[in-house]
């Protein structure tokens, strides 16, 4: 049975669904930036900043790797945060930090 054969009443549920179901938002994707501290961070230092930004609002996820100790890459949701809000959190923390551009 379409929705042209349904009684009025069930028209409008049926129409109700289809409309919600079809104005779902899109899924957000997840952004990332890179972050490059002014001082090198050792391990402890990099997993302080790491926990700091994890705790940030809309942060998924943030990567250190000793070998390059200058450079944090961050996961986010751009709805939810916003990059100058992650430099605030490494200012917070007494890091000199800048966005690099991917």
């Amino acid at each position: 049975m379409n929705v042209t054969e349904l009684p009025i009443s069930e028209k409008k549920e049926k129409a109700a669904e289809v409309s919600s179901t079809e104005m779902d938002e899109p899924a957000v994707k997840q952004v990332e930036v890179l972050i490059h501290t002014r001082d090198a961070l050792n391990e402890s230092g990099a997993e302080q900043v790491m926990q700091k930004l994890n705790h940030v609002t809309g942060v998924s996820d943030t990567r250190y790797s000793p070998a390059k100790n200058h450079l944090l890459i961050v996961s986010y949701n751009p709805r939810a945060v916003k990059p100058v809000q992650l430099l605030n959190a490494m200012r917070e923390l007494g890091h000199q930090a800048q966005l690099v551009g991917l």
